[in-house]
């Protein structure tokens, strides 16, 4: 099993983030520019770069935006009149026009950049709002759905760009599409993805403090507190923890299956067939000798109801049996015909399974 790391862009940010990448990523620029830029100062910008990707990549956007606001000022020379300054001479002749020399304050900044640089900030300050205008935009979603099953239903989703999603019982599912990203979100439940490929528009599934990253691909995702289970039919997908210090993602192939709890950071490997996945998309689950608990809490899920198993002397029975998702109930009461164990409906709601 391999480690991936998830690529990461400037479009990856919220605006604020971007503002403040921004701020730091122009303060280097301009500090560079200086004439008592030092090879201490050169050193401390090389650490900063060396940080986070993002560095590297703000700072190459504003110098380029730097440069394309100093073509603003060929352009219009006018706006940068309030830079010079009429010098007397001293012979009574005609006063002449000079450039002010840079001169270095106290804290190493120069002054003599400022005021030439006064149109050339607002038309830097212009294209900086533009980016933010192309923020908004980025992170504006032009489809969004929310969908929900009840009790024994499924249902088939079709999204605009052909992804298909198949929603498992008692579930529930927002989709978010953006310009430059696919976004879904399970709330509860199980849902099956088959995600058209979009190498320039990755496709998430996010559930609590979990997160599915693919390009393209078939894979099953189920929300089981405190645990996230993914099943992977084809392609490949990115399983990772988005708290704070969690190890980096595990990639999933065909036929691999994973648990993961997002608290701890623990990855657990599971057994699974690349045709079982998402079998429950027939509406059957077929049980083969798993134990009791496993079935009860399967059970508790289409029932929407707590499925207790009091004993746990009982806990580990093999069952074996077809699951109806439409009819759950009928599964339950049924129990007693191939286990020694009784099944009492509680007046509060849901279930308990007793040692006959």
């Amino acid at each position: 099993m391999s480690a991936t790391q998830t690529p990461r862009s400037l479009q990856s940010l919220t605006p604020a983030q971007l503002l403040a990448l921004n701020h730091a990523a122009g303060d280097w620029h301009v500090r560079r520019l200086q004439s008592d830029w030092t090879g201490a100062d050169e050193r401390a910008l090389n650490a900063w770069l060396a940080e986070d990707a993002l560095h590297a990549q703000a700072l190459a956007s504003i110098a380029q935006t730097w440069q394309d606001a100093q073509a603003l000022q060929q352009m219009f020379p006018a706006s940068y009149a309030a830079g010079q300054t009429a010098a007397p001479d001293t012979k009574g002749k005609a006063a002449a026009v000079v450039q002010r020399p840079r001169q270095a304050t106290a804290q190493g900044a120069s002054l003599g950049w400022r005021w030439p640089a006064q149109a050339l900030l607002a038309s830097l300050l212009l294209l900086v709002m533009a980016g933010m205008g192309w923020q908004h935009w980025c992170n504006t979603a032009y489809y969004s759905l929310e969908a929900a099953t009840g009790t024994g239903e499924l249902r088939d989703l079709a999204l605009p760009d052909g992804s298909q999603v198949a929603l498992n019982a008692n579930s529930r599912l927002q989709v978010h599409y953006y310009p430059y990203r696919r976004e879904t979100v399970l709330d509860k439940g199980e849902a099956f993805f088959k995600v058209a490929p979009d190498a320039n528009k990755p496709f998430t599934v996010t559930s609590g403090h979990s997160e599915v990253r693919v390009v393209g691909t078939a894979f099953n995702v189920r929300a089981a507190p405190p645990e996230v289970v993914v099943q992977v039919q084809e392609g490949r997908v990115a399983l990772r923890s988005t708290l704070p210090g969690s190890p980096q993602p595990v990639t999933l192939t065909a036929g691999m299956a994973m648990a993961l709890e997002p608290a701890s950071g623990h990855y657990r490997q599971l057994l699974v067939k690349a045709d079982d996945v998402a079998e429950w998309r027939t509406g059957q689950v077929y049980f083969q000798r798993r134990p009791l608990a496993q079935v009860a809490q399967e059970l508790a899920r289409y029932l929407d109801a707590p499925v207790e198993v009091a004993d746990p002397a009982i806990r580990a029975i093999p069952i074996s049996g077809l699951l109806a998702l439409a009819d759950p109930e009928r599964f339950l009461l049924a129990l007693p015909s191939v286990a020694e164990v009784r099944v009492q409906r509680l007046p509060e709601g849901g279930w308990r399974i007793r040692r006959q």
